[in-house]
């Protein structure tokens, strides 16, 4: 990690924080996401999303913006965070800075922005491990981030597993705890686990898959016999085929 640039490293060492403090049982992470703006209509990048996993809820839209910078972050940083948090329609920001944050800029703050103080050092001597290797693309390396351990109830029993998100190329990778398999799951395709019971699949919303309005959504979905159940999402992406 450390041949990346200073301020690639401190974003991602602050999505392994996001996910320390926030990957609660209700709530999905995504680092570098790229949400399309209500107001501005084009594609923003979201440092680290936070979202409910099972529901469109604004109401639990979190971002989270990671500043490597040498001095205080000023009050420009705060109010261009408040023009994005209004445009991807969330209801809080996060700003964490490695230089601490000016008298304006703590002024300029309210109950919607928070601002936390990351040292670099810091934040890279307990963080910058927490990477592994993207398995669905060659051009990824250590790019995937995993989520803690989950465990949902499915059926009459419980499903123990961890799920990724490739923060390059978005790709789900899934560790099934009951068979000790690890993959990928491309969007748009399915994967059985040794389990063999059990199908994976991450699906974009769509027509097809019984979505109405517009698409705004990737599912990591599994499939037990006859049933089916939505585990976590994803920003909807450009899909090239689907199932």
């Amino acid at each position: 990690m450390n041949k990346r640039p200073k301020y690639d490293i401190y974003e991602r060492c602050v999505a392994v924080w996001a996910i320390e403090n926030f990957d609660f049982i209700d709530i999905t992470v995504t680092a570098n996401a790229k949400i399309r703006g209500y107001i501005s209509g084009r594609s923003r990048q979201v440092d680290i999303l936070l979202e409910n996993r099972v529901s469109n809820n604004p109401e639990a839209r979190i971002i989270v913006e990671a500043k490597l910078h040498g001095r205080p972050v000023d009050i420009e940083i705060v109010e261009a965070t408040e023009a994005k948090l209004r445009d991807v329609n969330a209801t809080h920001a996060v700003i964490v800075s490695s230089g601490g944050f000016t008298k304006s800029a703590i002024s300029r703050s309210n109950e919607f922005i928070k601002l936390t103080l990351l040292e670099y050092d810091h934040i890279l001597s307990k963080y910058s491990g927490a990477f592994n290797k993207c398995l669905a693309d060659r051009n990824c390396d250590l790019d995937l981030l995993w989520s803690v351990d989950k465990t949902d109830g499915v059926g009459s029993g419980w499903l123990m597993y961890k799920y990724g998100k490739c923060i390059r190329c978005h790709t789900f990778h899934v560790l099934c705890r009951d068979c000790g398999c690890e993959f990928a799951i491309p969007d748009g395709h399915t994967v059985m686990c040794e389990c063999e019971d059990r199908e994976w699949g991450a699906i974009p919303e769509s027509e097809a898959s019984g979505h109405t309005g517009t698409p705004e959504s990737t599912w990591l979905m599994l499939k037990i016999g006859n049933e089916f159940y939505g585990l976590q999402r994803k920003p909807i992406g450009k899909v090239t085929s689907q199932i």
